[in-house]
């Protein structure tokens, strides 16, 4: 059950992908998936194995469930949001965008917790809130950054 539930976000998460205007390239785009896919498949390897703060379960189907979360859920939405970042929104508008992202995040996370797929041990809403923001920032400014270089040449 809880894969087809994850399925579920997941189409939806890359139907609202494909429908939000981005404002970075093709290339920028596939640097910033790359990026993101190997920070989230650390931090979360980290946050499981080595500090068992939040540990996944051990059965297959939530294994390919958080599969799924790891390589669609997660990667995509960050990537919207800096993709949001860098359109042509004003500020205010592009930061309630980023925050609405996140919040969508959070209740993902709520997901996995009342699916079982994950169990929060010395960690909570708070730390993965503050988590996928600075995350939001950082991939942020390396895609400013990554974009800054097609410029110089």
């Amino acid at each position: 059950m809880s894969i087809a539930i994850l399925a579920l976000i997941g189409w939806f998460v890359l139907i609202v992908f494909a429908i939000v205007p981005k404002g970075v390239t093709l290339i920028d785009m596939v640097f910033l998936y790359f990026l993101i896919e190997i920070v989230t498949i650390t931090i979360f390897t980290i946050l499981d194995v080595n500090l068992q703060w939040v540990p996944l379960t051990r059965s297959v189907e939530g294994s390919f469930a958080m599969y799924i979360c790891r390589m669609i859920v997660i990667p995509f939405q960050i990537l919207l949001s800096v993709c949001v970042l860098h359109s042509g929104l004003r500020a205010k508008w592009r930061w309630i965008v980023t925050l609405a992202i996140v919040l969508f995040l959070c209740m993902a996370d709520r997901v996995y917790l009342w699916a079982g797929l994950i169990t929060y041990r010395r960690w909570n809403e708070i730390y993965s809130a503050l988590m996928y923001m600075v995350f939001i920032v950082l991939i942020w400014w390396i895609a400013r950054w990554f974009r800054g270089l097609d410029k110089e040449s």
